[in-house]
């Protein structure tokens, strides 16, 4: 028996799409567990580019995909999705995801504008989907094909319409049409695969540094997004939990707004931007981009558990003479490496301590990995904590490299 986790290990856009495609091939489960339509996975499966935003990416394998408790769920968005695919994939949906209604968009657009310091919501309704989740007024997927979805409806609609929002009414009966055939329990179903010896894949959406909790709050997102998330939202006990699978960029991007330590502008970061494809899945909007943060990535490694990390994009930094390492921060004057506050008042006081590698002409030579980039990978190894098990150096499956 087996179920591992693969998570992001940044604040989001790591490559998790790619990585649940390539590892997905060894097993028989993949489940997402939170997060909504605000998530983004591309993926170049044999040739054709998908883009997920709730549907697990492992379905491309064949792979059952399970959408969990934690999951919130526009069944519009989800209908979207489903026309990529060819009907053949087998998808269960919980009946206790709660639904996205249509006003819940309009509320974080009003949200938004109320804050100070804008976060830079996806304006998709997944906080107010979250809140209304934990205010008791959340519409569950299950309440579709229950008696009392009126009664529910009017609860959500009062408290809609008291915040000085339009109500728009939901079209279920459209909605019970898409659902229908999906419908499930995430619990039952997982516990049954894995103690028929099935293995299970659990798919996390955003990044640790976007955790409600642990990310640098406020700007974060509205879910738990790693170990810390399994059994809140899928029901399967985290304790059985065996590989924690980190996924992250060999450089760092960040959407929205929030202290960014290893920021770059100028030439380097328009390099990068373009050379990676640095824009939004879901938003289209230009990510910022830096340095890979090795503080950071080593308080989510710790945090979250993570023993093997998998590395995208290395291709994206080649051809640069110099590529930085962030190894440390300087705060009031002192060098910090080890058990700093992450919250966001404290990141924004630090400066970057940059070590600086020799760069990559091309990140495979001959169907090795550059010596470079190898020297590269032994830093990050050394300082994380963490094991890089694959090497990711192009957007297609097979431009992947295991790392025995």
């Amino acid at each position: 028996m087996s179920a591992d986790l693969v998570c992001g290990l940044q604040w989001g856009d790591e490559g998790k799409g790619k990585a649940v495609d390539y590892i997905s091939k060894n097993y028989d489960v993949v489940a997402r567990f939170n997060g909504g339509d605000n998530a983004g996975h591309t993926v170049v499966h044999q040739g054709s580019t998908y883009k997920f935003h709730v549907i697990p990416s492992g379905v491309l394998r064949g792979c059952l995909g399970v959408i969990g408790s934690g999951v919130v769920l526009n069944p519009d968005s989800l209908e979207e999705e489903l026309h990529q695919l060819d009907g053949s994939e087998r998808i269960v949906i919980s009946k206790r995801a709660h639904l996205i209604l249509p006003s819940y968009k309009l509320l974080d657009q009003k949200l938004e504008g109320l804050k100070g310091s804008k976060v830079g919501t996806t304006g998709r309704g997944i906080g107010p989907a979250y809140a209304f989740k934990a205010f008791r007024f959340g519409v569950r997927v299950g309440d579709l094909f229950q008696t009392g979805l009126e009664e529910k409806l009017s609860e959500a609609r009062r408290l809609v319409e008291s915040l000085n929002v339009e109500w728009i009414e939901p079209d279920v009966k459209h909605w019970k049409e898409i659902l229908a055939p999906y419908v499930g329990d995430d619990y039952k179903v997982l516990h049954e695969a894995y103690l028929d010896g099935q293995r299970i894949l659990f798919e996390a959406a955003q990044g640790f540094l976007l955790d409600l909790d642990f990310g640098t709050y406020p700007f974060v997102t509205s879910s738990y997004t790693f170990t810390n998330g399994v059994h809140a939202g899928s029901g399967f006990n985290a304790k059985e939990l065996g590989d924690i699978i980190g996924v992250s960029k060999a450089y760092t991007t960040r959407v929205g707004n929030g202290a960014f330590p290893s920021e770059l502008s100028g030439d380097t970061a328009d390099h990068i931007r373009e050379q990676g494809a640095e824009f939004g899945t879901t938003t289209g909007r230009p990510r910022r981009v830096g340095w890979l943060d090795l503080v950071a990535l080593r308080y989510a490694v710790r945090v979250s558990g993570c023993n093997k990390i998998f590395l995208t994009k290395v291709d994206v930094l080649s051809g640069l003479d110099q590529v930085g390492l962030v190894t440390a921060y300087e705060v009031d004057g002192e060098s910090v490496s080890d058990w700093f506050d992450f919250s966001q008042g404290a990141l924004e006081r630090v400066k970057p301590v940059v070590k600086w590698c020799d760069g990559w002409e091309n990140a495979l030579v001959e169907g090795k990995l550059h010596k470079n980039l190898l020297t590269f990978m032994e830093t990050v190894e050394g300082t994380v904590g963490a094991k890089i098990q694959w090497v990711s150096y192009g957007p297609s499956d097979h431009e992947t490299l295991c790392m025995l």
